[in-house]
């Protein structure tokens, strides 16, 4: 008998602010628009999803879609739905390739509920030491964390209490094809553009997991909780 599909339960950002740690999980689909991420809870119970979408015009839409079949629109922003239970729109996702490259979250009313900042040069390149701040729905920062080493990272808030740890894990595909695919250069370009259409976050894995400390004393936050998310978006 067949499995049933999973799907997502969540109903609401609240209840996303509940669940205390979560995984982000990457999940790569055929093309660049069907590439998504599963946001799931500590007990591994799928949350919610994201969905790529396009927020310009009729013409900019056709040439998106044109773009993200072909692998050529790597390295542009990143627009994104949070779907939960039966498809609804938890939050809306904003991931910019800027100086600072920065990840903004924001509900269905359109306010801000997480904000983050990585800062880059004005070519794009990591600035170091690499950090990420992240700022929930009042502004105040509710995690900081320098991820110049390879972690797992201490995770601190706005007064450098430690509140957690994150973790990056399984590493993604690599961007150069191997070397028996230049038998056939068509195949090999095709690999290389469709595992570089693959957004992976600052460290290029397809997962990242984030632990509250035990008795930590910063509340739950939905900031906290979108945090491995936040950062598998980061540029």
């Amino acid at each position: 008998m067949d499995q049933l599909e999973e799907r997502p339960v969540a109903t609401s950002l609240a209840g996303l602010g509940r669940q205390g740690g979560s995984t982000a999980l990457f999940v790569a689909g055929v093309t660049a628009g069907k590439h998504h991420w599963e946001l799931r809870a500590a007990s591994g119970e799928l949350l919610a999803v994201t969905a790529r979408v396009h927020n310009g015009g009729r013409l900019a839409q056709t040439y998106w879609k044109l773009v993200t079949l072909t692998g050529m629109e790597a390295g542009s922003d990143i627009h994104a739905e949070l779907r939960g239970a039966d498809g609804r729109v938890l939050a809306r996702i904003s991931a910019a390739n800027d100086a600072p490259a920065t990840v903004t979250v924001t509900d269905e009313a359109g306010a801000v509920i997480a904000r983050s900042a990585r800062e880059k040069t004005l070519l794009l390149r990591v600035k170091h030491p690499d950090s990420i701040t992240v700022h929930g729905s009042d502004d105040d920062v509710v995690a900081r964390i320098d991820t110049e080493d390879d972690g797992p990272w201490q995770v601190r808030d706005g007064s450098d209490v430690v509140i957690g740890e994150l973790f990056a894990g399984r590493p993604g595909p690599s961007l150069a094809p191997h070397w028996s695919l230049w038998i056939e250069p068509r195949f090999a370009l095709s690999v290389a553009a469709y595992n570089n259409s693959q957004h992976l976050g600052i460290r290029r894995v397809t997962q990242y997991t984030f632990n509250p400390a035990a008795g930590s004393p910063a509340p739950t936050s939905i900031a906290l909780m979108l945090l491995p998310l936040i950062v598998g978006l980061t540029y």
